[in-house]
């Protein structure tokens, strides 16, 4: 008979952990599911845990092996292919469900037919499996209607037909591909979640998403092919603008300062001129030195602006207001929106760039803002003394409702209306996130120390 949900787990050398993730599908109240398990080039034991337990359920579980590992979208797509049921949802093999996970989520889509997916809270756990923690994420279209924050790629139960209609998984991405699937549902369906914690979430040091850089760049890459989907003959024209204040009495002359052997505001020029989505960059300084020093780079506009624009008092949206009146007045060119680099920050790399215009494109926000994440533990003055900020990271836990970002002054990308109001935000605005590392600003000597170093680091690795 066909099954109401298929559940799939795949496993590369993960033999330690596949036999618990197995045996929680066994344990369901919910007992209308078959299991697919895809051993995905283990060199491990993992295969023949797998047999063994597949063989005191036959009829109800498929085994699948691959001869050398193909990569998680790549036996995504193949449990899709294979699955007689109504509604999926991906187990990996070091996690495992909750007793009531199938019958929840089923229960859920089965009575509310316009949703495609719905995912719920989960546990952390230690990899001996103690308790750390749970993850209330936010409920949608209540505590959040910015789907900027997707659901958890595993345990999220997506109607098939849906994801049939998607295409599947891409196989360009081999890291985030519940990021990719995400933005291929929300812009055509509705998602849901539950507030129940459904699944427990294995931390270790194998785990994919504690490789910061690695999920960084997967999730850069998968905006850029999701805005490619909505590409047409019109796209949206984008202005940069560099301010490039000169006359700063603690860092005189800083736009021309060498760092690491080149003038400061050299940097910012070359992001720019790197990002194949910027049709012009105004630099606009208050040193007509900064302006005769950057004449050598073609196809910038530059801009003497009066130095009373520089005085302590005048808020950077009056720069930008200015700088607008430049291009529109004397160069008759009307950005649709603005991108604003800070000379500042000689760390800002061009797909950072290209990212937060692709947030922008992809997400109905008023700006976008360069952070960096801050996993610190953060206190606050309250009745009794401190209270924690964020609990979570008592335990090295970065829950989503306690995650603060602190905006790292790199970058802003907004659209030409928000000029209008009181400051670059607007009333909704996004965010990408950058390394830490990556968020340093040139204040002091110190800091030129660390800026110094980073950039020789990355020489030196881009060299090898």
């Amino acid at each position: 008979m066909r099954p109401k949900v298929t559940v799939y787990i795949t496993c590369h050398n993960y033999g330690r952990f596949v036999r618990e993730a197995i045996d929680s599908v066994y344990r369901q109240f919910y007992d209308d599911w078959e299991l697919l398990i895809i051993d995905d080039g283990s060199s491990d034991d993992s295969w023949s845990i797998i047999g063994q337990a597949a063989a005191e359920m036959p009829g109800k579980v498929r085994t699948y092996r691959n001869a050398k590992a193909k990569g998680l979208p790549t036996c995504a797509n193949l449990a899709i292919s294979e699955a007689r049921g109504k509604y999926l949802l991906r187990l990996d093999a070091d996690d495992y469900l909750d007793e009531s996970a199938l019958l929840i989520m089923a229960t859920y889509l089965e009575r509310n037919n316009a949703i495609a997916l719905v995912y719920p809270n989960y546990i952390y756990v230690e990899e001996d499996g103690t308790y750390i923690g749970v993850e209330q994420r936010k409920r949608v279209e209540t505590e959040t209607k910015l789907l900027d924050l997707p659901a958890h790629g595993a345990c999220t139960m997506v109607r098939k037909r849906i994801l049939k209609a998607v295409g599947g998984y891409s196989t360009d991405h081999r890291a985030q591909d519940g990021y990719d699937l995400w933005f291929n549902i929300i812009n055509r369906y509705r998602v849901a979640n539950i507030s129940t914690p459904l699944f427990y979430y294995r931390q270790h040091r194998a785990s994919l998403t504690q490789n910061t850089e690695r999920v960084l760049a997967a999730r850069r890459k998968i905006k850029k092919s999701a805005v490619k989907r909505y590409e047409g003959e019109v796209g949206i024209r984008l202005a940069c603008v560099i301010p490039a204040r000169n006359t700063h009495p603690a860092q005189p002359n800083v736009c021309l300062e060498k760092i690491n052997g080149k003038p400061l505001i050299e940097y910012a020029i070359e992001t720019a001129l790197e990002c194949q989505s910027i049709e012009h960059i105004l630099l606009t300084s208050d040193d007509q030195r900064v302006l005769d020093h950057c004449a050598r780079f073609s196809g910038l506009i530059l801009n003497l602006r009066s130095l009373e624009l520089s005085q302590s008092q005048v808020k950077i949206i009056e720069v930008m207001r200015d700088a607008i009146s430049h291009l529109e007045d004397d160069y008759e060119i009307f950005p649709d929106a603005l991108v604003m680099m800070n000379v500042h920050t000689p760390l800002l790399r061009s797909e950072n760039v290209e990212e937060a215009i692709n947030t922008l494109i992809l997400h109905d926000v008023d700006s976008v803002t360069s952070v960096y994440e801050d996993s610190d533990l953060h206190f606050q003055h309250g009745e009794y003394g401190l209270t924690p900020l964020n609990t979570g990271a008592m335990n090295q836990l970065q829950l989503e409702r306690e995650k603060l970002f602190v905006d790292n002054n790199a970058l802003k990308v907004f659209w030409r209306d928000v000029l209008a109001g009181e400051n670059l935000y607007g009333q909704t605005y996004g965010h990408v996130v950058m390394p830490r590392e990556q968020s340093l600003v040139l204040t002091d000597d110190s800091m030129r120390w660390m800026i110094e170093e980073t950039l020789r680091r990355h020489q030196s690795t881009a060299a090898e």
